[in-house]
């Protein structure tokens, strides 16, 4: 009897230090000496709702010396829809990384920030006349910089494509990463698009794809568990948290946060204006 309480009570306190270690992997990831990996953390985080721990951490990351991991930073915080970050985001309207500047620029768009719509109207049209006088100087110098914009549209529309999925969603930055890896397999593709699909099969598919022997799939399967919600697979995500790749690291520690977000208190006002995307 006295061996159930122990192991009972070990069970409980390992139970609660997951969420805690969920984090420190995200928090070591993006303070790491290794840009690639401080991007990849990044990445990963765009399965979360936009709690304030999770701003926090892809805010100070959007303060990086790698332009990369800013880019990425701005992405994934307009992916979470994190309408807190606006005034962050506007900031980095002012990068000297025309990359940078667009994918701040994408991502206050996609929440209904005129900010963004003006600076994106003004990158697609390539005017030197302002669409309104709202921000008439700031865009004026934005678009100075971007010497070529019908370039850095392209560059920016390809970099946030993202995986289609069933229904006429985008997995977005979810899989970035993943496909670039000469490891990326269709069972990658395939684990990533499942996050949309809600039969059994599917469900059973991706706990046996978190053991597959590919990092991509363990990493793709990790997120799609996440993005489809299934609690039922937080233990077998858990045991990724000891996965030797770093990746899979931060897409398990991920995956494992949002798992035990609570519903609905990240969700904010709707910005009046905003596009339908945003609502």
């Amino acid at each position: 009897m006295r061996f159930l309480t122990v192991f009972f009570a070990a069970t409980c306190l390992f139970g609660q230090a997951i969420p805690e270690k969920a984090w420190t992997a995200l928090d070591q990831g993006i303070h790491d000496t290794n840009p690639l990996k401080r991007m990849q953390a990044v990445n990963a985080m765009a399965v979360l709702h936009p709690e304030a721990r999770v701003t926090a951490l892809l805010e100070s990351a959007l303060d990086d010396k790698v332009s990369g991991v800013r880019e990425a930073a701005c992405v994934v915080l307009g992916q979470v829809k994190a309408r807190t970050s606006i005034p962050k985001l506007q900031a980095a309207l002012k990068d000297k990384v025309n990359e940078v500047v667009f994918a701040a620029a994408k991502a206050l768009y996609g929440m209904g920030d005129e900010f963004g719509r003006a600076v994106m109207e003004a990158i697609l049209l390539g005017e030197q006349s302002d669409a309104s006088g709202f921000v008439s100087s700031s865009v004026r110098d934005i678009k100075l910089k971007l010497h070529d914009p019908k370039q850095v549209l392209l560059l920016g529309a390809e970099s946030g494509a993202g995986f289609l999925v069933p229904g006429g969603g985008a997995i977005g930055p979810v899989g970035e990463g993943l496909m670039k890896d000469k490891q990326a397999s269709g069972q990658t593709v395939a684990a990533l698009l499942l996050a949309a699909d809600k039969t059994p099969e599917s469900l059973d598919a991706l706990r046996r794809a978190l053991a597959e022997k590919n990092w991509t799939v363990r990493a793709a399967a990790a997120r799609a568990v996440a993005m489809r919600d299934a609690a039922t697979l937080y233990d077998d995500v858990a045991m990724l948290l000891a996965d030797k790749k770093e990746e899979v690291q931060y897409s398990a520690a991920a995956s494992l946060i949002r798992l035990k977000q609570p519903a609905g208190a990240w969700e904010g006002p709707v910005l009046e204006g905003a596009p339908s995307g945003a609502r």
